[in-house]
């Protein structure tokens, strides 16, 4: 197949996309265009993505990032958009986002064990300490304990920064379309955006704060 061709059927297969994207998307008209117009050149990146949030499969690591590129790929379409990162920016915002949401289910994964049970562990200290156990065995079992409240405090950190995370997007979407009726962003529009990549961001430094967690 020679390249005219190709790209025939590469702008058929991209205008069938934004069609549907148009008639049968989510959002209000603005936000049906943006997405039709990044399907139109970018369907074979942008379409699984949008796919994904439109089946509501928001849920898990990759659902995470999926969330993320489909919010700030709508704002972006938006006056929004020059506040916004560039697309190789997002899209490691993006990983980072994944890899904190893969480490709270490794996290959620081994806690669910029985040799994770903090009650288990706690009843192991007690039963040995009762029953008059050597120093090395009670230290033993106390650094068990102490693993397992890291594990914990490890992932509740992680889970309120996701949940944050995920509400400073919705009020991305909702100000996207404030922004698009008032013509122009405001300085809470621009407060907004930083405060999304910032924490984001902030997620690499909590997996450096404490190496020996996991």
């Amino acid at each position: 197949m020679r390249l005219a061709e190709l790209t025939l059927l590469y702008a058929i297969v991209g205008a069938g996309c934004a069609a549907a994207a148009l008639v049968r998307g989510r959002g209000s008209r603005a936000a049906r265009a943006g997405d039709a117009v990044l399907l139109f050149g970018l369907w074979p990146l942008y379409g699984p993505f949008l796919l994904l949030s439109l089946r509501g499969e928001d849920h898990g690591a990759e659902g995470r990032e999926v969330a993320f590129l489909v919010a700030l790929r709508r704002a972006a379409a938006t006056p929004l958009g020059r506040l916004l990162p560039d697309e190789r920016t997002v899209r490691a915002l993006g990983q980072r986002l994944r890899v904190a949401a893969a480490k709270v289910a490794e996290i959620d994964a081994l806690l669910g064990r029985p040799e994770f049970s903090a009650d288990d562990a706690l009843a192991r200290q007690r039963e040995l300490t009762a029953r008059g156990a050597s120093d090395t065995v009670l230290a033993t079992a106390g650094s068990r304990v102490q693993n397992i409240r890291r594990l914990q405090a490890m992932r509740d950190r992680f889970r309120r920064e996701l949940d944050e995370v995920n509400e400073l997007l919705c009020q991305l979407t909702t100000q996207a379309e404030v922004v698009r009726l008032a013509g122009a962003p405001d300085a809470s529009s621009e407060e907004l955006c930083r405060e999304i990549v910032n924490r984001v961001e902030g997620l690499d430094q909590m997996l450096d704060d404490d190496p020996h967690a996991l």
